[in-house]
């Protein structure tokens, strides 16, 4: 049975390779792996994260879900240039600089997949799940290609998606009201970006005074996301493009679900400017 079947288009750079780091390349594990995080952000227990996606611990079991990659059309546009101090370079540097040393140099011409590169993505049941386990599966889709991200910095809105046809700014909003209570979802500004670059530029801008205004630097252990040593743990505060039919919407979407730390739910909630 499918699940989900949809044609999507990256509307930000997406930094995603296989063997060859240099070339891009959009691999089924990736987006596995992604669909596992939403699953348990909506809620999925161990169990049923288990009994969807295989386990290897205490009795291992194969992955009740298949997902294709399929006609992948990239779109190749000249090496990605910014300045580091800017905002947008505040989203792209580490992009940047990630893998230099190993000889990876990820926005060089060919090695990203630029915005406008299509390919379709479908999630197939290929043994029975249950009726719960199939409705968290077809959500955590779903939220994956509107509110989700593939690749390097998925959680700073690089490797963002869009499927046709585009909604519009209410019934996207109408949309984020159904997810579950604890999913904050705010826009980082009151305008509709006519560009993508533009709006990642303004999340940049919002993310650095975010850190700076609550002094939470990146070895700050916090919601936000941090890396000190050995030591580490992924944001549960996203930034992404969300492209409407009347532009480009800044969004901000955060959970307890996806962190460990103190909560950050009171600023992300007081940020006034709703989808």
């Amino acid at each position: 049975m499918t699940i989900y079947n949809t044609s999507l288009t990256f509307i930000t750079p997406a930094f995603l390779a296989g063997a060859n780091q240099n070339t891009p390349e959009i691999r089924a594990a990736s987006v596995r792996g992604q669909l596992r995080w939403w699953f348990r952000a909506l809620g999925g227990t161990r169990a049923q994260e288990a009994q969807t996606f295989g386990n290897v611990h205490d009795g291992a079991s194969r992955s009740k879900v298949v997902v294709r990659i399929s006609a992948v059309v990239p779109k190749v546009e000249p090496t990605l240039t910014f300045s580091p101090m800017s905002d947008f370079g505040y989203i792209y540097y580490f992009a940047k600089v990630s893998g230099n040393k190993e000889g990876i140099h990820r926005t060089l011409q060919g090695s990203y997949f630029a915005p406008g590169t299509r390919f379709t993505l479908t999630v197939i049941e290929r043994d029975p799940l249950g009726q719960r386990e199939r409705t968290l599966l077809s959500d955590a889709a779903q939220c994956l290609v509107r509110l989700g991200c593939l690749g390097l910095r998925a959680s700073r809105g690089c490797g963002a998606m869009a499927e046709e046809p585009l909604q519009d700014r209410a019934g996207f909003a109408a949309w984020v009201k159904t997810l579950p209570r604890d999913f904050i979802v705010r826009c980082a500004s009151d305008r509709v970006f006519p560009s993508w670059k533009n709006c990642h530029e303004a999340l940049g801008g919002f993310l650095r005074e975010f850190r700076k205004n609550n002094r939470l630097s990146g070895k700050t252990q916090s919601a936000l996301g941090f890396s000190d040593g050995k030591a580490r743990e992924s944001s549960a505060m996203h930034l992404r493009p969300v492209q409407v039919k009347e532009g480009y919407l800044p969004v901000v979407m955060y959970t307890d679900a996806a962190c460990s730390q103190p909560s950050l739910a009171g600023l992300v909630s007081s940020l006034n400017v709703r989808v």
